[in-house]
C-alpha cells in the first residue's frame, strides 16, 4: 500500500495550537467569573434567607397577637417565646449565625393584658443591600417588611 508523503504526518494538532486554544478557553472562563460575580450572588442568597425569616417570624408574631387578646411577646420573652407557645417550630437565626433583632413598644410592657406590648420590630441586616447600611425590618404598625435604615426600623 502506498501512503502519499504529505499525508504521512498529518495526525493531529499542534502543542503550540493546543495552548492558544487553552488559553482562549482560560481567558473567556475568567471573563464569565468576572461577570457572575459568586460573592455578591451568595450575598443575595443569604438576604433572601434573611428576608424569608423574617416573614417566618413576622407570621407568627401575628399570630401570638390574635391568640394572646392583643399583646406581643415583651423584650424579656423575646422572639423564644413563639416557640414556646408553638407559634413557630424552632427560631431561626440570622445568615452569620445571630438572633434576629427584637423591638417592643412600650418598652416596659410586660407581655400580659395589664402590660400588652403593642408594637414590635424586627431586623437583620443584609449582606446586599440596595443602599450601604440598609436593613430588612418588619414593622407591626404598617404589617409589611421592607428594606430600610436601620435607625427606621424601630417600633413606633
Amino acid at each position: 500500500m502506498f501512503i502519499p508523503a504529505h499525508k504521512k504526518f498529518v495526525r493531529g494538532f499542534t502543542l503550540i495550537e493546543l495552548l492558544i486554544v487553552i488559553a482562549i478557553l482560560g481567558i473567556l472562563a475568567a471573563a464569565v467569573l468576572v461577570a457572575v460575580n459568586p460573592a455578591k450572588r451568595q450575598n443575595q442568597a443569604k438576604d433572601a434567607n434573611t428576608k424569608a425569616d423574617v416573614g417566618s417570624i413576622a407570621t407568627a408574631l401575628q399570630a401570638y397577637y390574635t391568640s394572646q387578646g392583643g399583646t406581643y411577646p415583651s423584650a424579656a420573652q423575646g422572639l423564644n417565646q413563639l416557640v414556646t407557645n408553638e407559634d413557630l417550630k424552632n427560631l431561626p437565626t440570622t445568615p452569620q449565625g445571630a438572633a434576629y433583632t427584637y423591638a417592643v413598644t412600650p418598652g416596659g410592657c410586660a407581655g400580659t393584658a395589664v402590660s400588652p406590648c403593642t408594637d414590635v420590630s424586627v431586623l437583620n441586616a443584609l449582606l446586599d443591600p440596595a443602599v450601604a447600611g440598609n436593613v430588612w425590618c418588619f414593622r407591626s404598625s404598617t404589617g409589611k417588611a421592607s428594606e430600610v435604615a436601620a435607625a427606621a426600623c424601630t417600633a413606633p
